[in-house]
């Protein structure tokens, strides 16, 4: 299998599970029963796009990096993910005097306290998915049609426009960030750590908050 047509599958893979939540709605489904299906779906899409990522890595970023390098950009990726969100947060607030409420982690807290099992998709499998999407397939593709920064902001703005949510700017952090991350690192799986931790940090404090 080549790498574009393992590119094009995990992208379809992407797309489908997407879906997956309306194709249940229209059948009907509610309940425990949708979001059992639509956490194992997500194992099943996570696991089979990680796999056509072994198959066909390393791509132009991509390369060997030792378990200390890998530790320090995973730490970096966090902290610096969560002084991002945090200062554009209060950019927002002090100076736009727009609300730090974001509908989409209001949604998924409520989710994940009705569905305990939920958080599997929530907190693993999204961001493993996201980072091959958005980092591995659109920025380091548009990397080779532009250059590195347009592929950045290109790929970050599909990031934030999927996400569907108000904080915009905030998603656009976050792509920027991330790509960044996965660009200097040289692995896919270091900014999907980051981004896991990010996540689960960010959901743990907004219990507590």
């Amino acid at each position: 299998m080549t790498y574009f047509k393992n590119q094009f599958t995990t992208l379809l893979i992407y797309i489908l599970l997407l879906f997956t939540g309306s194709v249940l709605t229209m059948l009907k489904v509610t309940g425990s029963s949708y979001f059992i299906i639509l956490t194992i779906a997500a194992i099943i899409a996570t696991g089979l796009m990680v796999y056509l990522t072994q198959k066909s890595s390393p791509n132009n970023i991509e390369e060997q990096t030792s378990t200390s390098d890998k530790i320090k950009w995973i730490i970096i990726g966090t902290v610096g993910a969560l002084v991002i969100q945090i200062g554009i947060s209060l950019i927002e607030e002090l100076v736009l005097h727009h609300s730090i409420a974001s509908a989409n982690t209001t949604q998924l807290l409520t989710l994940v306290t009705a569905y305990p099992y939920y958080f599997i998709y929530v907190l693993i499998c999204a961001p493993i998915m996201e980072e091959i999407v958005f980092r591995r397939l659109f920025f380091s593709n548009l990397i080779t049609l532009t250059n590195v920064y347009w592929a950045g902001i290109i790929s970050a703005a599909f990031f934030a426009f999927m996400h569907q949510d108000t904080r915009f700017a905030i998603y656009v952090g976050m792509g920027l960030w991330f790509a960044f991350v996965y660009y200097k690192s040289k692995n896919i799986y270091i900014s999907a750590a980051s981004h896991l931790i990010m996540n689960t940090i960010v959901v743990i404090a907004s219990f507590f908050i």
